[in-house]
C-alpha cells in the first residue's frame, strides 16, 4: 500500500509541475507578443516560448502511459502477493 501512495504522490507532483511550467511559458509568450518591440509583433523570443509550450504539451501522453503501467504493476503485485499468502507456503497434494 505504501508503494501505491508514493507512486500516486509522484504522479501528482510531476503533473502539477508540468502544468505550472506550461502556464508560465505561455504567459511569457503572451507578454512577448503584447509588450514586444513593435507592439504585438512576433519576436524570436515569443516564437521560442510558443515552441516550448508545444513541446511540453506533447509530452503529456507519456504521463498517461506511465500512470497506466504503474497501476498495472501495483495491481499485479497485489495479486501475486495475495496468491502466495493464500497458498500457505507449502503445496497440498
Amino acid at each position: 500500500m505504501k508503494d501505491m501512495q508514493s507512486f500516486i504522490l509522484g504522479i501528482v507532483v510531476v503533473s502539477v509541475t508540468l502544468v505550472i511550467g506550461i502556464y508560465i511559458v505561455s504567459q511569457i509568450q503572451t507578454t512577448m507578443l503584447v509588450g514586444g518591440v513593435a507592439g504585438g509583433a512576433t519576436t524570436v523570443s515569443s516564437n521560442a516560448a510558443g515552441s516550448a509550450v508545444t513541446a511540453l504539451s506533447n509530452g503529456t501522453p507519456w504521463l498517461t502511459i506511465l500512470v497506466v503501467v504503474g497501476f498495472a504493476v501495483i495491481v499485479l503485485g497485489m495479486l501475486t502477493s495475495g496468491f502466495s499468502d493464500a497458498s500457505g507456503g507449502s503445496p497440498v497434494y
